[in-house]
């Protein structure tokens, strides 16, 4: 009778453990964790700390401090670069219309050609862009845009304010430029003997990674609004990449210890899709 009592007890816990209830309940475990698999991947934004980004000439020189800068750094570019008109109506053509729709409409920009065999662009504070006329020969109309459209960025950014306020020089050149009236005297003087340095060195026109990382972004999300196809700056790092195998010597400070071209394409190319209508 004992061994009969112990054979039933078995058997009902067998049942128990097998019944239909439990079956299904443990297939569903199954099922939802062969559904929910691993997490999706996520995918970094290259241009995340940018995107909430605020503007403005707080901390640094006011803008018409910055304005009167910007005069005084165009006298000495004058002075280092041999300035041509020839392309210059394309340039400011196509210039002041990314100027529009970029994030600091209101300052007025002036555009400059500079005769050079070199393929370079760069900006200076005040609203001062300069293109190179290897580079505009090379350039379509889309890529134009989007090399002046990345320069306009850094002026939008003021990273060559935030690089003199880093400077030794910086105090002397604010109160230089506080004390300004006119383009002669003594003040004017030592202020265009300094800012020729800098010009000559390249201080204000050579940018940390980041600075170009921010500079890109802006300059790429200006073009659409300004009428322009954004695929442009793409096509206009491939070519750069291209002239770079050839001849690096051939690049100016639009390359100098940026982000590498295969990374700048990456990033622009997330962005064009990111700004896809959805």
């Amino acid at each position: 009778m004992t061994r009969i009592i112990r054979i039933f007890l078995v058997t009902s816990i067998v049942i128990a453990v097998l019944s239909p209830n439990t079956i299904r309940s443990a297939g569903a475990r199954s099922a939802t964790t062969l559904v929910a698999g691993p997490p999706p991947a996520q995918y970094d934004d290259p241009y995340s700390e940018f995107r909430n980004a605020r503007y403005s000439n707080a901390g640094l020189l006011n803008e018409r401090e910055e304005l009167k800068l910007g005069v005084q750094l165009h006298r000495e570019a004058t002075k280092k670069f041999n300035l041509t008109d020839a392309g210059l109506a394309r340039v400011d053509r196509i210039g002041q219309r990314c100027a529009r729709f970029s994030l600091r409409p209101g300052l007025t920009y002036k555009f400059h050609v500079i005769e050079s065999r070199e393929f370079n662009a760069f900006s200076l504070p005040g609203g001062h862009v300069y293109i190179t006329t290897a580079m505009l020969r090379q350039a379509n109309d889309n890529e134009l845009a989007s090399v002046l459209s990345h320069e306009i960025g850094h002026i939008v950014a003021r990273h060559s304010l935030k690089t003199l306020k880093q400077s030794r020089e910086y105090d002397d050149i604010a109160t230089s430029l506080g004390e300004l009236t006119g383009v002669a005297g003594t003040v004017a003087r030592d202020l265009g003997v300094a800012l020729g340095k800098m010009v000559g060195a390249g201080l204000l026109t050579v940018h940390s990674r980041e600075e170009e990382r921010e500079a890109d972004f802006l300059g790429v999300r200006a073009m659409p609004g300004a009428g322009f196809d954004p695929q442009g700056m793409v096509t206009m790092f491939q070519k750069l990449q291209q002239i770079e195998e050839r001849n690096s010597d051939l690049l100016g400070s639009l390359f100098s210890d940026h982000p590498d071209a295969e990374e700048r394409i990456a990033n622009t190319r997330y962005e064009i899709r990111r700004m896809r209508p959805r």
